[in-house]
């Protein structure tokens, strides 16, 4: 049960950072190559996608431990 708490507190973290994250990268790549605003575009679709992916598998492993447990 305690596990359960903790993993969902960090996945808001975890969804809400990694589109600041690719954004963040994505700046910095188009200050380098003067590319204004396409890597940050770019990175933040990344970001997003990777966010989306963190809170499927956090579903995921949510419902696969429920079952689990009701067995």
């Amino acid at each position: 049960m305690l596990k359960q708490a903790v993993m969902a507190s960090t996945i808001g973290f975890q969804v809400a950072f990694s589109p600041f994250i690719g954004v963040f990268i994505g700046y910095l790549l188009d200050w380098k190559f003067h590319t204004y605003p396409y890597m940050t575009v770019i990175w933040l679709l990344i970001g997003v996608a990777a966010s989306g992916v963190n809170y499927y598998r956090f579903v995921k492993q949510q419902r696969d431990e429920d079952k689990g447990q009701r067995k």
